[in-house]
């Protein structure tokens, strides 16, 4: 079966490296290679791969980035493993920033698919989706770059200019800003604050829709000429 040419530039540095071990590292590592669909660049202070067959990869360690498809993918360590390198693991100071996307999330923690182009990112993740002018924090989030879609799980919180919520649970669709909240949801605008089992809409108070038990406050704005 014919490999692509990703996989003939990683074999060949794998083969180089192999005379000093299952490990081998090279300073200031920068490189290319792939087909039109599957390009990847990347830079690091060092590399390290392993040969054993069956578990080969290569870790790309200090500063390390790199860019596939519209995705630039940045991280204090990334592993590069799987059929064509599709398996992408980062850990310490994650960034994943897509502009053709209005798309930039920071972690701890992210693995990432090349061919679905799905992230699962753990422990102080921050969206920020510049598209829609949102900004969203949790413990846990999984975003699909070709959907547009964002789960979100854990201390859930959900900025924007004049609103804010929080819950524990979220599903975000980024193509019309619509929102699912669960797990004890609140909702704040200046227009009042809003508690409720369940929370649908977008990220403007008067557009959601709440279900189960329910309650808050609203804020009115006095009359001009009405006695307090």
């Amino acid at each position: 079966m014919k490999r692509h040419a990703l996989g003939y530039f990683f074999s060949a540095i794998l083969l180089i490296l192999s005379a000093t071990g299952a490990f081998a590292q090279a300073p200031a590592v920068t490189g290319e290679a792939g087909s039109d669909d599957t390009t990847i660049t990347f830079t690091a202070r060092r590399m390290e791969s392993v040969i054993a067959k069956g578990k080969e990869k290569t870790i790309l360690i200090g500063e390390a980035v790199v860019n596939t498809g519209t995705i630039e993918i940045k991280a204090e360590r990334i592993e590069l493993s799987g059929e064509d390198y599709n398996d992408v693991l980062c850990t310490g100071t994650v960034s994943v920033f897509d502009e053709s996307k209005g798309f930039l999330l920071k972690a701890a923690n992210l693995k990432y698919a090349r061919d679905t182009e799905i992230g699962l990112a753990q422990n102080q993740v921050v969206l920020e989706d510049s598209k829609n002018d949102v900004l969203l924090k949790a413990e846990w989030v999984r975003f699909d770059q070709i959907q547009s879609l964002v789960d979100a799980r854990i201390s859930v919180h959900i900025l924007k200019e004049d609103f804010a919520a929080r819950a524990e649970f979220v599903h975000y669709d980024r193509n019309d800003e619509s929102l699912q909240l669960s797990g004890t949801p609140v909702a704040v605008s200046a227009d009042g604050r809003i508690e409720a089992d369940t929370m649908t809409g977008t990220t403007n108070l008067d557009d959601m829709a709440f279900g189960g038990r329910v309650s808050g406050t609203i804020t009115t704005k006095k009359k001009e000429g009405t006695s307090p």
